[in-house]
């Protein structure tokens, strides 16, 4: 008995030393050093020796979940694979009725796109546009849309019907920031009157290349410091209106001289250049909080080297930056810390379309960091293509996760995943109404425009043209501007309520002038030769030099008002006068134009670009502009 007894005794002693080391956690057992145990926090909560007096301070939890973290996880664990593929697409209205063979509405309902993109060809009215909107969110889906547009403002604008303000460069011909952050607002809440809640705007190019086809004048200028900060107002300003900003073309299309919707264009900088150049504007938008970046369909040999075959030709070239690893994820992700949505620019442009398959085109840029996937030329066909990659574990299920995950916070931040009532026909049109007739946007459309005219010459004080009832205005230019020219100056003279001229005639440069026009045209008369980006038409070109040279051999004065980007004098640098507008027919920048050229505005407009003349060297600098009284 008393051998039990002792044995039950020993049992109950290990027992109690078992318990006793387990409470102390000595450091052989935890792997720990005796220092690291003196500050490991006991069970209880209390950090040190624990045969210290315990402390009083509340036991240490973990923070509660966000709950907005948590509705996204949920919409995300509730989505199928083939839903999520289908979220990181944005498809073409046209594209998806014509591979359907059906209403958008209804395919959109079937299949979990995360928008639609449209097209001035899509809205034929404001009333048609406002349905058509109304229409497109009216599906039943886990995920509400994007719809989404380019309203850049100036050259690049969707619907006719709105103000279309006068462009990027000329902002930065005016050098004011509040400008540039006005028009993001008055953009914003103008579309989104008539629904759309996504616009891919403000471009962050820097156009340093004169004979750059496709940015220009949708650049606001040369200096990356200046286009960072005009950049990064707008974006203030589109997104004080709750609309998401996309600054676009990453890492920069300003200094091409091809068209990425017709070829592959090719930058042959080194990162340093782009460090210094372009990317400085983009770098900044980033640390200010830009929502989402597009990328440029660009190559850029010295950074990223791989190549491939092209289904064009079958030569080898470069991967651009839209399917570049290197750029969009150890650049953009990495090295700069974006942290937004990265979309691609257009999928149907050439620069893809021709050189690379498109299933490679889309599982290549998912693969190199892209989220979301614009205007895929088959969009069913590019989920499957994504799904199967997943299944096949070329794609992990996790990268798509990532990338709808970040779209799903995206449509968060605005409101999309909010339950609500969505605002009818009548309502929406009812808003679109009121942003049609909103003369104070139209005021300050041709405000900015005014503050933007340059002049850039004035020999003899040629302009603003003088007041002389007895001499006629000659306006020489392409066909396609002459009506519109003409309209303004009358309309505006008429305004006046003064004889400005016995005459207005206007003559269309096809080529030179015939003798009987160049009779035509007195020694006294004013001529004024009107132009719109000579680089990109030759024909134009020719044109206007050899009317120019007609007029100089006659000792004939002429002006010239260069309606879109600046870079015409370099073709006619002997011009006496020249004006800059930087817009469009269709803009305020016409009117603007004419108006200082009759002295009824004061150019204060300074040029945001440098100008070469043909071989290269200075003509005129950033910030060259002269006032009347210079």
């Amino acid at each position: 008995m008393r051998k039990i007894m002792l044995i039950i005794a020993s049992v109950c002693l290990i027992v109690v030393i078992s318990l006793m080391v387990y409470v102390q956690k000595p450091a052989w057992i935890f792997g720990q050093t005796a220092e690291q145990q003196a500050t490991t926090t006991n069970n209880s909560g209390h950090t040190g020796n624990p045969s210290e007096p315990k402390s009083e301070e509340p036991s240490h939890t973990e923070p509660s979940p966000d709950p907005a973290d948590l509705e996204i996880q949920a919409q995300l664990t509730s989505m199928t694979l083939t839903q999520k593929a289908a979220q990181m697409m944005i498809v073409d209205l046209d594209t998806l009725e014509r591979e359907a063979d059906q209403a958008a509405a209804s395919q959109l309902k079937k299949q979990q796109y995360a928008g639609v993109i449209l097209f001035q060809r899509n809205l034929k009215s404001a009333e048609q546009t406002v349905k058509l909107i109304t229409d497109l969110k009216s599906p039943s889906t886990k995920v509400p849309i994007w719809v989404a547009i380019d309203q850049e403002g100036g050259v690049v604008t969707r619907l006719p019907w709105l103000p279309r303000f006068a462009g990027n460069m000329a902002l930065g011909a005016t050098g004011n920031t509040d400008y540039a952050e006005q028009t993001g607002k008055l953009i914003g809440e103008q579309i989104e009157s008539f629904g759309f809640n996504l616009n891919f705007a403000p471009s962050l190019d820097i156009n340093n290349n004169p004979d750059n086809p496709v940015i220009g004048i949708r650049s606001f200028g040369s200096e990356p410091e200046e286009v960072a900060k005009m950049g990064i107002a707008m974006v203030k300003g589109l997104q004080e209106e709750g609309m998401p900003s996309v600054v676009k073309h990453f890492p920069g299309h300003g200094d091409t001289s091809m068209d990425s919707h017709l070829g592959l264009p090719s930058i042959p900088y080194d990162r340093n250049r782009l460090d210094q150049v372009e990317l400085v504007p983009f770098r900044e938008a980033m640390n200010q909080g830009v929502d989402m970046v597009m990328t440029a369909h660009i190559t850029f040999p010295n950074i990223e080297k791989k190549t491939v075959i092209s289904k064009k030709d079958g030569a080898k070239v470069h991967i651009p930056a839209t399917l570049s690893h290197t750029f969009l994820t150890k650049i953009l992700r990495e090295e700069l810390g974006f942290e937004g949505v990265i979309v691609t620019d257009s999928l149907e442009m050439q620069a893809i379309s021709s050189n690379f398959g498109e299933k490679e085109a889309i599982l290549q840029a998912v693969q190199a960091g892209v989220d979301l996937l614009l205007m895929p030329p088959n969009p069913d066909a590019s989920v499957k293509w994504l799904t199967d990659a997943v299944k096949q574990g070329v794609i992990t299920e996790d990268r798509i996760n990532a990338s709808v995950e970040r779209i799903l916070k995206l449509k968060q931040k605005y409101g999309l995943l909010e339950a609500h009532k969505p605002t009818s026909y009548v309502d929406q049109f009812r808003l679109a109404q009121k942003a049609m007739q909103d003369q104070e946007a139209r005021q300050t459309e041709l405000a900015i425009a005014e503050h933007a005219a340059t002049l850039l010459k004035n020999q003899d004080h040629l302009l603003p043209f003088t007041k002389d009832a007895n001499t006629s205005l000659y306006i020489l230019g392409p066909s396609s501007l002459l009506p519109e020219i003409q309209r303004q100056f009358s309309t505006i003279i008429a305004k006046e309520g003064q004889a400005r001229f016995k005459k207005i005639v206007t003559l269309p440069i096809t080529g030179g002038l015939t003798a009987a026009q160049q009779k035509q045209i007195g020694a006294s008369d004013s001529v004024l030769l009107v132009t719109r980006n000579l680089n990109t038409d030759k024909k134009q070109r020719d044109a206007v030099r050899k009317v120019w040279n007609q007029l100089r051999k006659a000792k004939q004065k002429a002006a010239v008002l260069a309606v879109g980007a600046p870079y015409d004098i370099r073709y006619i640098p002997d011009i006496p006068a020249f004006v800059a507008v930087y817009g469009d027919r269709a803009t305020a920048n016409l009117p603007a134009g004419v108006r200082t050229l009759l002295g009824l505005n004061m150019p204060t407009g300074k040029l945001p670009v440098r100008i070469p003349d043909q071989s290269g060297q200075t003509l005129f600098d950033v910030g060259s502009g002269l006032s009347y009284e210079d």
